[in-house]
């Protein structure tokens, strides 16, 4: 899975990307082998709304609880990609390699760790060239600096972690010039759960926010809010009874008919095994 607080910010814009990283805020409970995801097209007739079976992705874990390959499919079981995930003897993530649908690899990352911590990883196109290569740097082992480069070293992107007492509350991205581009600000509640996350465009200063709700202590709908503080979109994830996300379902919100309507319009189902 990606890092979790790159992957917030973006996370309620669309259900695709919220379910990619669900697990990052949700980890699984319990000894989990197997987790089936079924993505459905959400389409409206007369009225009412109908889903229709669209991809199939199947995570396997280790005993370890390590997700080791993911794999998307056609609803005929027709292959259309996988990621295999390697680990080391300390259960962390060292190698991610893409395969096509031929099973071909298309990219590869490399993950190298320092004194227990992610150094840097470095990402190969289906070649084995370099592509890219990002560096960590840590302060009193949070992470404060990510950094990242092209193949030819020059820099792209650098991303910085504030904290405060211990806990991230800004990150800050910059592009290649050192202009920052955008800054996410972190808020959380009285229990110490994310809240709120404050996204503000540098260059056109406009601000989004996403919203939080809890239910029994677990997450149960994120609100985005656009530039003009509007709510228009809406993620409510279920559970099943072990805990796990048994659904996520994403609605736009827009103002209709003169009255405010909520469109279901992705949905996805996860179904895991024991």
């Amino acid at each position: 899975m990606k890092k979790l607080f790159a992957f917030v910010c973006a996370a309620a814009l669309c259900t695709a990307l919220f379910a990619d990283d669900i697990f990052t805020f949700v980890p699984v409970k319990g000894k989990v082998s197997k987790c089936t995801q079924t993505d459905y097209l959400i389409t409206s007739k007369f009225g009412n709304y109908y889903r229709t079976p669209n991809k199939k992705t199947i995570h396997i874990y280790d005993d370890f609880g390590n997700e080791t390959s993911v794999t998307e499919s056609t609803t005929k079981d027709e292959l259309l990609s996988k990621l295999v995930n390697t680990y080391n003897s300390s259960n962390q993530l060292t190698e991610q390699a893409a395969h096509d649908s031929d099973d071909n690899i298309i990219w590869k990352d490399v993950i190298t760790y320092k004194n227990n911590l992610k150094a840097d990883k470095s990402e190969y196109n289906k070649n084995g060239d370099l592509k890219s290569k990002t560096i960590y740097q840590y302060t009193d082992g949070l992470l404060t600096d990510e950094t990242d480069y092209n193949a030819d070293g020059a820099l792209m992107w650098k991303t910085i972690y504030t904290y405060t007492d211990g806990i991230v509350n800004v990150i800050s991205k910059y592009n290649s010039k050192g202009e920052l581009d955008t800054a996410e600000t972190y808020k959380y509640n009285e229990d110490g759960k994310l809240d709120t996350i404050v996204t503000t465009d540098a260059f056109s200063n406009e601000t989004t926010q996403i919203v939080f709700r809890y239910a029994n202590g677990q997450i149960s709908e994120l609100l985005s809010y656009n530039s003009a503080n509007k709510l228009v979109n809406r993620v409510l994830v279920k559970y099943d009874a072990a805990g796990n996300v048994a659904k996520i379902s994403e609605y736009e919100v827009a103002d209709k008919f003169g009255t405010t309507v909520n469109e279901l319009v992705n949905m996805i189902e996860y179904v895991f095994e024991y």
